[in-house]
């Protein structure tokens, strides 16, 4: 279980490099094209939160806290506050399309599969 929790808080500390990285790209690009029609203003902050949150639940994990899990916690919360904010902010095109539907319920499998993994490994003794 301990490699398990490894390889997890490794994942998701790279992940959350990569969100950031891109955060900081999008909000490069945005600041050169300063009339860009941006659907969801606070995207990049999202993403920048999101990436923060999961990225701290990594280095958690690394270090077999128990803050792992209210970070993960915090994670998908606020990935589920952003996408009911997203979702009621679109048209009904876009509720249609079925690649963004497709993405927000792989991101919601993956978050709550590792916050399941998460409790497990503090409920048998690896999370202190």
């Amino acid at each position: 279980m301990a490699t398990i929790v490894t390889v997890l808080g490794s994942f998701y500390m790279l992940a959350a490099g990569f969100v950031l990285r891109r955060a900081w790209k999008d909000w490069l690009v945005d600041r050169a094209i300063e009339g860009r029609a941006e659907s969801l203003p606070n995207r990049i902050l999202f993403m920048a939160a999101t990436a923060m949150l999961y990225g701290a639940a990594g280095l958690a994990l690394l270090l077999s806290s128990r803050w792992a899990i209210y970070l993960l916690g915090g994670g998908m919360a606020v990935q589920a506050a952003f996408h009911a904010l997203q979702w009621t902010r679109s048209g009904p095109q876009e509720r249609d399309a079925d690649t963004h539907r497709n993405k927000v319920w792989s991101a919601a499998i993956i978050s709550t599969a590792a916050f399941a993994i998460a409790a497990y490994a503090l409920r048998s003794g690896v999370l202190a």
